[in-house]
């Protein structure tokens, strides 16, 4: 179905959000991620392949809460979707909607994802440090590596890692993610390139494809380095289907603070950290072993939303994110190189 977000000045929301929608019983008192088992099996394909699929992360209380959160942000858009929805990408998209809305703050705090996320990369400590909701992709995303994955080294190993859940069971004939099995470990993609060219970028060497098609509640997740793609609907609308996810990345352990001098729009509020600190604030929160209730009364009192540092950041980094920048220009454009691996 195509969603008719209107984004009006005076039809948006500008500060936090708190949805009527109610979390699954014992989150609150637990305090802390849901338990969540991951096989061997799940932990070596990600290694070895650089990306997995994890069914059923969610119980049916999760994906109700998550779908009604999802939902409710649509029906009251929020300021800060206004760049993602004009683009026409989306129906719906914004980043960082954990530190604008409380229910996908909860979210992050107390469903199983945390646990997931650490069990399958044998993690002590899981920081948040960016999240995107997604509803529709009309145009589909070509081949392409993430690197809007915050102020962290995403490409490093064991740094971080890439999630992605569905609240929608998989189209028959779109929108399936597809990897290239083990371009994980390429050394042939610059760090700011985001769309590539198979044949050009010597991606060939990977002829092998992950097709996933997950079901509602599933998780898939994947080393930002893996190469991957998305196709949507040849007309640009998702007709009687619905395709809402809610994604991210996750820096592992002690990890620290950096920019590189990037165009991240992640980091857009107000920290005074420099490269190497240690990434301990409440705008990357702590979300495994458990979250840090100082951080979580950051985040309710509004002290985790972007602000004129944050964006004066931002500004001044353009120029040198040029590169990515330019890649974005792809988005839209046929990758005609993509009969080439494995004809897909």
């Amino acid at each position: 179905m195509k969603w008719g977000v209107d984004i009006a000045p005076w039809k948006l929301e500008y500060g936090l959000q708190s949805p009527p929608v109610v979390l699954p019983a014992g989150a609150l008192e637990r305090g802390c991620a849901e338990p969540f088992t991951v096989t061997d099996e799940q932990r070596r394909a990600l290694v070895d392949d650089g990306a997995v699929i994890i069914p059923a992360l969610l119980s049916s209380e999760w994906l109700e809460y998550l779908r009604a959160a999802t939902d409710w942000q649509v029906q009251h858009p929020h300021f800060w979707s206004v760049a993602g929805v004009a683009s026409g990408l989306y129906d719906y998209i914004q980043r960082s909607v954990w530190a604008s809305n409380e229910a996908f703050a909860n979210f992050v705090y107390y469903s199983p994802l945390a646990s997931a996320l650490a069990g399958v990369a044998d993690a002590e400590k899981l920081r948040l440090s960016t999240d995107l909701l997604m509803v529709n992709p009309n145009k589909g995303f070509k081949w392409h590596q993430d690197n809007q994955n915050g102020p962290i080294d995403a490409f490093g190993d064991r740094k971080a890692l890439r999630w992605w859940v569905t609240m929608d069971d998989t189209p028959t004939d779109h929108g399936a993610p597809v990897y290239l099995k083990g371009s994980h470990r390429n050394s042939v993609v610059s760090q700011d390139a985001v769309f590539v060219d198979l044949e050009r970028d010597g991606l060939l060497a990977y002829p092998e494809l992950l097709e996933f098609k997950p079901k509602a509640g599933d998780l898939i997740v994947w080393h930002a380095r893996s190469i991957h793609k998305i196709d949507g609907p040849s007309d640009q609308d998702w007709g009687n289907s619905k395709r809402r996810v809610f994604g991210g990345t996750v820096a592992l352990n002690d990890a620290t603070y950096e920019s590189m001098g990037r165009a991240l729009f992640s980091d857009m509020g107000s920290h005074g950290l420099q490269d190497g600190d240690s990434l301990d604030h409440p705008l990357f929160p702590l979300i495994y072993p458990r979250p840090d209730p100082l951080e979580q009364s950051a985040r309710s009192a509004g002290r985790c939303t972007r602000t004129t540092e944050g964006m004066t950041r931002l500004a001044g980094n353009i120029f040198a994110s040029a590169g990515e920048m330019l890649s974005w220009t792809n988005v839209v454009n046929p990758d005609k190189e993509e009969q080439k691996a494995g004809g897909s």
